[in-house]
């Protein structure tokens, strides 16, 4: 049976680092005087890099909107799930009351709940996206419950989904194989040396149809929708900023358009287009 809907979106799974300037957002606001930066994660479907090295993707459209929306300029920055909780978490709490430095860094980004130690600082901000985990087995290897899943032996999961997924794999006892990346865990499945692999369904469908592993994939099993959440570091909480963004990413939710821009990659992914 499905799980509770707690579970959030491992946008956040293996990525590189790197950064893009972002044009300014519409006219008529006024930009602030701070730089902002949004981390999102470089994983396909979700954040990758065109031919030319500009970011794209799911999540890079849904923080362009906001950004566009709110009327800030910003730098969307791709970079590794653990280094975008660090970054969000690392700065150094402002006094009780008192307003973020106007001229300071402010940094944004996309990550899963529950929020986990060492990264507690960091403020959900918004709701931006819910997507599908499932499960998917090796060819030839029965998957139609969650006893199914518990009796496949280690299941991979990608080294940075660990984060968001360990409420699944604590609440239902399933032994997993921490693996550096989908890629691996899809090439791993195909040698037989794990039966299933557990994440994001368009994810795992992307990859393993660009790494020619799509035939190796058997019975899949959806586990849960799972929410991806805008977020701020500690030193943002206060800032005019935030308050801008959040109200941006609310009303974009609202109006459907966040996840409008999430089903027209998830069908170009499903499409092979």
């Amino acid at each position: 049976m499905p799980l509770h809907r707690r579970t959030v979106l491992s946008l956040l799974l293996a990525f590189s680092a790197g950064g893009v300037r972002v044009a300014p957002a519409q006219e008529g606001t006024q930009a602030p005087s701070a730089r902002i930066r949004m981390l999102v994660p470089e994983l396909p479907v979700l954040g990758e890099r065109d031919p030319q090295g500009h970011p794209t993707g799911l999540v890079v459209d849904q923080a362009r909107a906001i950004l566009d929306r709110a009327g800030i300029p910003a730098t969307i920055e791709l970079v590794p799930a653990v280094r975008l909780y660090a970054e969000l978490a690392r700065a150094e709490l402002t006094p009780a009351g008192a307003p973020a430095d106007a001229s300071s860094t402010k940094t944004y980004g996309m990550i899963a709940l529950p929020i986990r130690a060492p990264y507690q600082a960091i403020v959900p901000l918004a709701l931006t996206m819910s997507a599908r985990l499932i499960a998917v087995a090796r060819r030839g290897v029965p998957l139609a419950t969650l006893e199914d899943l518990r009796q496949v032996g280690p299941v991979a999961v990608s080294a940075s989904g660990t984060q968001a997924l360990t409420p699944v794999i604590q609440r239902y006892g399933l032994a997993v194989q921490t693996v550096p990346s989908v890629v691996n865990g899809l090439r791993m499945l195909a040698r037989g040396r794990v039966n299933a692999i557990l994440g994001i369904a368009a994810a795992i469908d992307v990859v393993a149809r660009e790494d020619g592993l799509a035939d190796q994939l058997g019975d899949r099993l959806e586990i849960t929708t799972m929410d991806a959440w805008l977020a701020c570091a500690p030193t943002a909480r206060t800032a005019r900023e935030t308050a801008a963004l959040r109200e941006a990413a609310e009303a974009l939710y609202r109006e459907g358009r966040l996840d409008a821009i999430a089903h027209q990659h998830f069908r170009k992914a499903d499409s092979g287009s």
